[in-house]
């Protein structure tokens, strides 16, 4: 478990390097984004929400509950909030054990999150947890590259670097295996990204949409 009090400096560095490849994710994700999460209403809980960068998506006055367990993040997530006209709730929580109602949630929303949690399946089922029956869960993920390629060798070359610079997010992890075996089984629909070297050793990556199934 990260010791975010103790990774202050590292944070800052985390929370500058996001904000710097903001503008890249919009470009590549922007119209996507905004058509998932902007349809959102109600309440929404984000996982992850790091700096903020989602908020621009989000229609103004939706209610966001912010599963944020770094504190380095929040003054820039809040910034971005009320930029953007977005009713937010931060909550410092780790994606494992989320304090929010059974079903009380119209959506979740999780972007490069399952990569940089200490047990990505127990965030699953967090999130299918507190989904109401027919909410929608979208991410994006990045993932491990297919064996035998040079990609998928600069990721263990670089595994522990970047699990150090970026607060213990992990370069080879498989959010597919994972998310079709979870709780969403059957109902989970992404689309296989490869963005090229534009994106380094992260260039494989799944956009997409778990829905919790209707009651009954």
């Amino acid at each position: 478990m990260i010791d975010f009090d103790r990774r202050r400096l590292r944070s800052r560095l985390e929370a500058w390097l996001l904000d710097v490849g903001a503008a890249d994710i919009h470009e590549a994700y922007g119209e996507r984004k905004a058509a998932v999460i902007g349809s959102m209403a109600g309440t929404v809980v984000e996982l992850g929400p790091g700096t903020g960068a989602n908020m621009r998506y989000y229609a103004p006055g939706t209610q966001v509950i912010a599963i944020e367990p770094n504190p380095v993040m929040h003054d820039r997530l809040r910034a971005q909030a009320e930029r953007h006209g977005v009713d937010l709730e931060i909550r410092t929580l780790r994606g494992e054990s989320i304090d929010v109602d059974d079903a009380s949630a119209d959506g979740v929303v999780g972007t490069l999150l399952l990569c940089g949690v200490d047990d990505p399946a127990q965030v699953v089922r967090e999130v299918h947890r507190v989904l109401r029956p027919g909410g929608v869960y979208f991410f994006i993920e990045h993932v491990v590259a297919p064996t035998r390629t040079i990609t998928h060798t600069v990721q263990r070359v670089v595994r522990r670097p970047h699990h150090w610079l970026f607060n213990g997010c992990r370069t080879n992890h498989d959010a597919a295996s994972l998310l079709q075996a979870g709780p969403f089984a059957g109902r989970v629909e992404f689309d296989d990204v490869d963005r090229g070297w534009r994106a380094a050793w992260v260039r494989h990556q799944l956009v997409g949409t778990a829905t919790r199934a209707d009651a009954g």
